[in-house]
């Protein structure tokens, strides 16, 4: 999993940063850089100095190219880089005026300008961290996925990806095709070496049947031991107990009051606390909190007092800085969700606006059960798109539906029976799934025909909540059924056995004779 710089690494004092910044800012200047690039190069080199203040900056190499990348490249079309873009400007233009006026007498406006100076830097830290946390959390909980599906060798295979490419579009579509596309390909040969497709006949169609079940039966089921990253850890702790939620609680606040996102369809109160709860991992949101305290115990005590609005005044640009610094911190989270989001759904490429919403939605909740469920959906997604690479050609003859039906694991409803659930009962809700023992299916297919069934049945309000439950948060049997046209293929060619054939074998299964046609259907009509 991710690997960060020592946190205790020393950082350069104070004059040492100005002097660099300086450095750095007269040697573009010489150049007669262009402003636009000229923030950027600043930005840049700002980062790469800095990173020993920054908790967690990655080790890898790619790694910090692809953070840097990230702030100073990919997210300049974001309407939150306006944020960046401002806090550089004020940080550059503060460079410009202290290099004037450093050898000079007035110590007054120079002291004034290195204040601004420090805290643009602060700021501009304060993104760079929030980038930082959201991309590396993002990161170890994929591969935490990963490595719940397919064991230790993932994690060898991860990390090379980690060491190959940024965090952007390539390594997500490498990260798609070693993990779920070339998987769905080998699982689809072993489906067919197996024998566990179905080949049945509905009046004028042949329906050949692909059990999803059979897709991800390669996945692991057995959890392994996997220890958590620190940042895993951290995040974990947010608002585990009183005093922490109470810090996530006035974050999440002074995010949303403080107005530093622009609102959007993908940015909702819930994504926002998301991102407050990231932002919480950062030291100095207990350091706010604090301080935050601080105040309104001493604006509440002060009040009546001749100097109030004076101290006030004073009290409120201290808390207003530290206000700041939630903000900027929360802007680089919400800027690296946004770039995630993009660049996962560049580096899936064909994805339809339904994909795109879903897996957004799964993205942006970024915690392992989350993109858990993105990885079988996407495993569904991929399946789906490589039947119909094979029927392509023949749209005519060939139609692919998915199936899905609610299904409960027969080991969860059989502790049912000591709620009031009898066998009768049982069977008026649930019929066996014909492919896995472990399964019942519901043989109810909307929530509403389930609860018109549960009044009529009038149970006990225990045990119906308890069925509700399990078919509102339940799985899916899912079934990839490809139905063959006999009356298109009958109009098609006079060789209808041979195109038949030649139809099946696009899905990897071998010619089969009238005998061996005929010996399947009688098998699956049984």
């Amino acid at each position: 999993m991710s690997e960060a710089l020592n946190e205790n690494a020393q950082v350069p004092d104070k004059g040492n940063r100005i002097d660099f910044y300086l450095s750095i800012l007269a040697r573009l200047k010489e150049r007669n850089t262009l402003r636009e690039v000229l923030e950027r190069e600043v930005f840049l080199e700002f980062i790469k100095y800095n990173n020993s203040r920054i908790n967690e900056f990655p080790l890898l190499e790619k790694q910090q190219s692809g953070i840097i990348a990230l702030l100073c490249h990919r997210a300049n079309d974001l309407p939150a880089h306006e944020f960046i873009k401002k806090i550089l400007g004020e940080f550059i233009l503060m460079l410009g005026r202290y290099s004037k006026l450093k050898d000079g007498k007035d110590q007054d406006m120079k002291d004034n300008i290195m204040s601004r100076i420090i805290n643009s830097e602060t700021l501009l830290i304060k993104t760079v961290q929030g980038v930082v946390y959201a991309s590396c959390l993002i990161s170890d909980n994929f591969e935490e996925v990963a490595l719940r599906h397919f064991g230790e060798p993932a994690l060898k295979k991860y990390n090379s990806l980690l060491e190959q490419y940024e965090l952007d579009r390539n390594f997500w579509q490498a990260l798609i095709e070693q993990f779920i596309t070339s998987e769905v390909k080998s699982s689809l040969s072993d489906i067919i070496s197996n024998d566990a497709y179905t080949l049945t006949r509905d009046k004028s169609y042949l329906i050949l049947r692909f059990p999803f079940d059979e897709v991800t039966g390669s996945f692991s089921s057995d959890l392994p031991a996997i220890d958590k990253t620190r940042i895993q850890t951290s995040f974990e702790q947010v608002g585990a107990d009183e005093e922490s939620e109470a810090t996530l609680k006035l974050i999440n606040k002074t995010i949303l009051d403080g107005g530093v996102f622009i609102r959007s369809e993908g940015m909702t109160n819930e994504n926002i606390e998301r991102i407050a709860r990231i932002v919480c991992i950062d030291p100095a949101t207990s350091i706010f909190c604090d301080e935050y305290n601080k105040v309104m115990e001493v604006m509440r005590e002060t009040s009546y007092e001749t100097d109030a609005a004076e101290n006030e005044a004073e009290l409120a640009r201290k808390l207003q800085f530290l206000q700041d610094q939630i903000g900027a911190c929360a802007i680089g989270v919400s800027l690296t969700l946004d770039i995630v989001v993009r660049d996962f759904m560049l580096g899936l490429k064909n994805y339809t606006p339904r994909d795109e919403k879903i897996l957004s939605i799964y993205i942006r909740q970024f915690g392992v059960d989350s993109l858990d469920k993105l990885f079988f959906y996407l495993t569904e997604v991929k399946f789906s798109n490589l039947l119909k690479e094979k029927m392509r050609g023949e749209e005519s003859k060939l139609l692919l539906r998915v199936l899905k039906r609610r299904r409960a694991p027969i080991s969860v409803v059989k502790e049912l029976n000591k709620i009031g659930l009898t066998r009768i009962r049982m069977a008026r809700f649930w019929t066996k799934d014909s492919n896995n023992k472990d399964w019942l299916i519901f043989k109810h297919n909307t929530g509403k025909e389930l609860i018109k069934e549960v009044q009529l049945m009038s149970l006990e309000k225990e045990l119906a909540t308890a069925i509700l439950k399990l078919f509102e948060k339940g799985d899916f049997k899912v079934e990839f059924l490809v139905f063959i046209s006999l009356q298109a293929v009958s109009k098609a060619t006079k060789d209808i056995r041979g195109k038949l054939n030649e139809l099946l074998m696009r899905f990897g299964i071998g010619e089969q004779t009238d005998e061996q046609m005929a010996q399947k259907l009688q098998a699956e009509s049984r």
